[in-house]
């Protein structure tokens, strides 16, 4: 297992450098620069700028105030102050090292550097590469009519996407499924992703990974592994996943993601089979050297719905996790980073669907079809363009899915005269369907919803009684009907 870190603490005398898993980048479609990090992209100013050009590993911060205030004529304490915040502030997100790495990234590709302005185009793209996975969780985020590996995009399709997304602004590039790695052309589709100049998350179960095939990834330029796991308990996992053995092959992935120098995420989906050991999926992630962890309790549309009574907890054991989550983000500041999404039946306020529907993200399917929200397919009605056939700047601009609930036209009341509605978006338009039948319904999340009530009772009622068999995740439609053995 790898070494718990300390929190890197900045003083004049630290060596910063980016770890091989951050970045400075020019964002071309936006004419600004950001630090790419998983999953993220930070925005940064023009004397922040300045500052995280001078970082190299080599040159002390205190070297850096003294250059910079040389150069603005500005007062070294000054400075020396906002330098050391600026650079404490990435550090506490595990983006910095103190020394150079012994790592480095591929030089950005010609083509990367090629990319003109555009306005308004979307930061994320979400390849859903397959939907093929050897894992049968019953809260998959997939569809229930899961699509066929004879459908699927080439290597040379995504490649086609993969530019096409960047060219309109798209940084990060979410390398999902399914599971990503049964993909035997998957390093091809990565090499497609480097050249054109994305971010790149592989998003996998682990359970496929080789430690050869891992490091060939990185040697290509692989940035972030997020891994899923389903318990710390293996049996309770392997139940969960309908897997044997796939826990301790998650521990020996996220070892091996370490010591290749990538980033890495545990992404730890919540519910009632897994919520009580949460303190110790925590304590995994720490002890895995990871430098986020995301606790997201699970949204129940597609697989998630046909198990939400065998899924969701109680009221009182949700609220639990609230205290756990916050007393270890002050525990562990600067070593563990948090992403914690909370459990909507017991909210009183919705979540902006992926930022706001058609605002940030396009999910590309296995077979093609771009989706303004990975659960898109579950609201009837909704056509969807494929990327093989349609410009994905006219999807994206133009197309009927994504103008569909994008912005605030659309909204009834009483979302259309509230002051949230340009922060939440109305919510999830695929849980407004699958709760109420209409997607054009407030969340049921929200307070103001007439169906909120109704909506959290029906949680605490089915929290209340014993948990019926998963119905398992399957790729026949009529194996998705059999529940688990009893």
């Amino acid at each position: 297992m790898i070494e718990t870190p300390a929190r890197y603490v900045i003083d004049a005398s630290s060596r910063p450098a980016f770890e091989l898993w951050a970045r400075l980048h020019h964002d071309r479609a936006r004419s600004h620069s950001v630090v790419l990090a998983p999953e993220r992209a930070y925005e940064i100013d023009a004397i922040s700028l300045a500052v995280l050009s001078e970082i190299d590993g080599a040159k002390s911060v205190g070297e850096i105030a003294a250059d910079l205030s040389a150069r603005y004529g500005a007062p070294r304490e000054v400075v020396s102050r906002d330098v050391i915040n600026l650079l404490q502030g990435l550090a506490d997100k595990r983006l910095l090292r103190d020394g150079p790495s012994p790592f480095s990234a591929p030089s950005p590709s010609p083509r990367a550097k090629s990319y003109a302005p555009f306005a308004g185009g979307p930061t994320g793209l979400l390849a859903e590469l397959t939907h093929r996975c050897p894992l049968q969780c019953p809260y998959c985020s997939n569809p229930i009519d899961l699509e066929r590996a004879n459908v699927e995009l080439t290597a040379r399709e995504w490649g086609d996407a993969f530019r096409r997304a960047a060219e309109i602004g798209a940084l990060q590039l979410h390398l999902s499924g399914g599971e990503p790695t049964v993909r035997k052309d998957l390093e091809e589709i990565l090499a497609f992703a480097v050249d054109a100049g994305l971010y790149t998350n592989l998003i996998t179960s682990g359970v496929t990974l080789t430690r050869e095939r891992l490091e060939g990834l990185a040697k290509i330029g692989l940035d972030h592994v997020q891994l899923s796991i389903q318990d710390v308990e293996p049996e309770n996992a392997d139940r969960i996943a309908r897997y044997e053995g796939g826990f301790e092959k998650k521990r020996q992935v996220a070892q091996w993601t370490g010591e290749l120098g990538m980033g890495l995420t545990i992404n730890a989906p919540m519910h009632r089979q897994n919520i009580a050991h949460l303190p110790q999926i925590i304590d995994f992630a720490v002890q895995s050297g990871a430098q986020r962890i995301e606790i997201a309790h699970i949204q129940y549309y597609a697989w998630a719905l046909k198990n939400r009574a065998a899924l969701i907890p109680t009221r009182d054991v949700f609220l639990g996790t609230v205290g756990i989550v916050e007393d270890a983000k002050q525990r562990l500041k600067g070593v563990l980073n948090f992403d914690f999404v909370i459990h909507d039946h017991y909210a009183s306020r919705p979540k902006a669907c992926t930022g706001g529907w058609g605002r940030s993200i396009v999910a590309v399917t296995p077979s093609g079809k771009a989706l303004p929200c990975h659960a898109a397919q579950t609201i009837p009605g909704l056509v969807f363009d494929d990327v093989r056939e349609r410009d994905l700047a006219d999807i994206w601009l133009n197309g009927a899915a994504f103008n569909a609930f994008r912005g605030t036209d659309w909204m009834r009341e009483p979302c259309r005269s509230c002051e949230r509605r340009e922060i939440d978006f109305g919510g999830c338009r695929c849980q407004a369907m699958a709760a109420i039948g209409d997607p054009q319904a407030t969340d049921p999340a929200c307070h103001l919803s007439p169906a909120h009530e109704a909506f959290a009772r029906l949680g605490e009622s089915e929290a209340e009684a014993p948990a019926p068999p998963f119905i398992y995740r399957r790729m026949s439609a009529e194996a998705a009907k059999t529940a688990e053995p009893v």
